[in-house]
């Protein structure tokens, strides 16, 4: 079908002004919108007359009618509040990564099995449906046929709409694909397993050696060119937008979305949502907070789009300050071999692992920080008479933030050192 892309205008969301971005421009800050491309709804293109040629029409309108078969979804997803110019292009610093690492990833529904095993006839002289029957029929299913899951930051008002730190949604940029087509033969080797003969009939599966795009369920967006950017995010994942794994119907089209219904707005579709809170870091104080970012993952909760029902509140306990390598000594020492002999921390570690990589970062969970690796910092390296401007890491004190104005600190006095950013890490485990 064709798409116009076309900029749609902001509408206001809560306390915009104060973070100087979203629908007024302010110097050097970044613009957060989204774009909308939509014309009508999914326009799949009729495949009877292919479908009565294979099988004949009686099984044709059975393959027809195969549901929706996918049920993916993530087990860790993480923010990171980094954002300066000079961490552009640098994959250590996403903004949000999640990710299918330990409990998740991708399996066949129940309904699927259930709907197969009732209408299809195992080849004799089986009697039950083989692997293969599987996944001929799923891949000639109208509904499922070329399904390729994605991560996007989407509107909750209107699931096609897309938000986009730049002038167009890009496949690639702002929505992120994962894993090649899922009917591609072989992808579906290693997910199309009937495990049980109950329910659940199907175990998740998160890493797919034989795929032609990614080979895990693992995607990565970055809107981090400056803290306006950074906050303007943040202030539309707090509102209309949602983190979203759906699954694309076209492969070149980055906004439609398979869903059950056509109406507009598209308010549901198969997959899921996870919406998420900004919070303060712990430690904060009334005085600290009228200049401190809420740069941390308060709560995040899972949901059904299909039925935009809550299934999950996830944890987003762990919290990691980023601590510039000048200042490890004091804030973020290396981990002590003792603390390194503890099962508790090696576990805490092996999670930060997940989406910190070792040759990106150091974690020590004890002191519940990180340091970067390499000479990228998250924090702008400047100097003020002569003197490094530091970074205030006690979230009781009020500290520099570029979008706050004189007026909003005690006395008019603006702090000479910055914000501290923090990494957070959530898990559905």
């Amino acid at each position: 079908m064709k798409v116009r892309f076309h900029k749609t205008t902001w509408r206001t969301l809560g306390a915009v002004a104060a973070c100087c971005v979203l629908v007024v421009s302010f110097q050097n800050c970044g613009k957060a919108g989204f774009d909308s491309s939509l014309d009508n709804g999914i326009n799949v293109t009729s495949t009877d007359a292919a479908l009565s040629a294979k099988y004949g029409d009686t099984v044709a309108a059975l393959v027809s009618a195969i549901p929706f078969a996918f049920d993916s979804g993530f087990d860790t997803i993480s923010y990171n509040s980094c954002a300066n110019s000079s961490l552009t292009g640098n994959s250590a610093f996403y903004s949000i990564k999640a990710g299918a690492y330990e409990t998740m990833g991708v399996k066949l529904a129940d309904g699927f099995f259930t709907y197969m095993d009732a209408n299809f006839h195992p080849n004799y002289p089986a009697t039950t449906l083989s692997s293969d029957q599987y996944s001929q029929y799923l891949g000639d299913s109208p509904a499922n046929s070329a399904a390729v899951p994605n991560m996007a930051i989407r509107s909750k008002a209107n699931l096609f709409n897309v938000y986009s730190s730049s002038s167009s949604v890009t496949l690639g940029t702002d929505v992120i694909s994962m894993v090649s087509s899922l009917t591609d033969p072989l992808v579906m080797d290693t997910y199309v397993v009937k495990t049980g003969t109950a329910s659940p009939y199907a175990s998740y599966y998160s890493y797919f050696p034989f795929s032609a795009g990614n080979r895990t369920l693992e995607g990565t967006l970055t809107f981090n060119a400056d803290e306006g950017t950074a906050a303007g995010f943040r202030n539309v994942l707090n509102n209309d937008g949602e983190l979203s794994l759906t699954y694309l119907q076209s492969t070149s089209d980055p906004n439609l979305i398979r869903a059950a219904s056509t109406t507009t707005p598209v308010k549901t579709a198969y997959g899921r949502a996870y919406k998420t809170t900004f919070t303060w870091p712990s430690g904060v104080s009334s005085t600290s907070s009228s200049v401190l970012p809420a740069n941390t993952i308060g709560t995040l909760q899972e949901i059904d789009l299909s039925s935009s029902s809550i299934t999950y509140n996830w944890n987003c306990n762990r919290k990691y300050k980023v601590v510039r390598a000048a200042d490890r000594a004091t804030y973020c020492p290396a981990l002590t071999w003792a603390q390194i002999s503890d099962a508790t921390v090696r576990r805490e570690v092996e999670i930060a692992r997940h989406v910190l990589n070792a040759t990106d970062w150091d974690v020590n969970p004890s002191y519940g920080c990180v340091v970067p690796k390499g000479s990228v910092s998250c924090y702008d390296e400047e100097t003020l008479n002569g003197t490094a401007v530091g970074v205030n890491y006690d979230p009781s004190q009020q500290c520099y933030n570029p979008l706050v104005g004189a007026s909003g600190y005690t006395g008019g006095v603006i702090p000479t050192a910055r914000c501290a950013q923090y990494i957070t890490i959530c898990t559905r485990y």
